[in-house]
Formats: structure tokens, C-alpha cells, sequence
């Protein structure tokens, strides 16, 4: 699977020299924001679960691609980290984090009848996006911590899987805790 994806994802120099980024390139040559490694991938995931919560639609991958870049974190697995949101899970995810905000603001949500819409009525009293945002930041926090120490986890599992079995093969009995 690993190999499948290997060959099939772009590679670094590829992504770099593309003309929309190459004025940025010479930021992006660092080979911590592209290596898989247990501190970059579990930054990532934080970063990328929590930016898969922001109610910008089409900006989520970007914000994630630049808050890895600030915290020295792998830029892919950020970017796919934010795919948890998507067409399928996108009203889901908005929907649980009003409620959330509903639930913790004590909001009364205004009839629909009686309020029109307007650009200029986005943040009044009555606004709805007081409780989504409130929503989305609590469970962006909740699910990237998750993500992270769910990653650092696992990763140190199987780093010891891959220690004992290196020292049963050397016929030595493993003294891992």
C-alpha cells in the first residue's frame, strides 16, 4: 500500500517547482515538512484535524498547509488530515458543531420566518455563526489532541514491535516495558 502510494504522489521537487508555489519554494525545501517522522506526522495530524473543523469550505487545506509550515509539521499528512472534512461529512460536522454551541451559548435560534438573510446581519445577536464557531474551536481542539496522541502512540507501538522483533532475532529477550 505504502509503495502504491509512493509511486503515485508527487514528489517534493514536483510540488515545489509548481509555478503557483515556486516563489515560495525556497521556504518549502526543509526536509522536516515533507519526511515522515513521529514528531512531524503527529503535528500534522493535530494541525490538519483541527483545521478539518474550521467552517471556511475551501480553505481548510490551505490553512493547514500553512500552519504546518509555522510548526515545522508534515505538509501532506496536514493536508490530508483536513479531508475528514468533505461534501459527505461536511453538514454532519457543521450540524455537531452548532450543537455543541448551542448546547454551551444557551442559544435561542431565531424563527426563520422573521429573520432575512443579509451579509450585513452575519454577526449580529442573533447570528448563527456565534455557536458554530464556538462548536468547531472546541472540537477541532478536542479531535486534533486526539489525533496527536492517538499518533504518538501507535507510533511508539510499533517502534517496540520492531525493536522485539530485531532482538528475538538476534536471539536476545527483549527488555522493553
Amino acid at each position: 500500500m505504502f509503495e502504491y502510494l509512493k509511486n503515485k504522489l508527487p514528489r517534493r521537487h514536483e510540488i515545489v517547482s509548481h509555478w503557483t508555489i515556486r516563489p515560495f519554494a525556497h521556504r518549502l525545501r526543509h526536509p522536516r515538512l515533507w519526511h515522515l517522522h513521529r514528531v512531524g506526522v503527529s503535528r500534522a495530524l493535530l494541525i490538519g484535524l483541527f483545521c478539518a473543523w474550521v467552517p471556511i469550505p475551501l480553505g481548510q487545506m490551505a490553512a493547514s498547509a500553512v500552519l504546518a509550515w509555522f510548526a515545522r509539521a508534515n505538509i501532506p499528512v496536514a493536508i490530508s488530515a483536513t479531508w475528514l472534512s468533505n461534501p459527505l461529512t461536511y453538514l454532519p460536522l457543521v450540524y455537531g458543531a452548532f450543537w455543541l454551541g448551542d448546547n454551551l451559548l444557551f442559544y435561542t435560534f431565531p424563527g426563520w420566518e422573521k429573520s432575512a438573510f443579509a451579509l450585513s446581519a452575519i454577526w449580529t445577536k442573533d447570528s448563527i455563526l456565534y455557536p458554530i464557531v464556538l462548536g468547531s474551536l472546541i472540537l477541532g481542539a478536542i479531535t486534533g489532541f486526539t489525533g496527536y496522541f492517538v499518533a504518538r502512540y501507535l507510533w511508539r507501538k510499533h517502534i517496540l514491535a520492531k525493536r522485539r522483533k530485531h532482538l528475538r532475532r538476534r536471539g536476545l529477550q527483549p527488555q522493553l516495558a
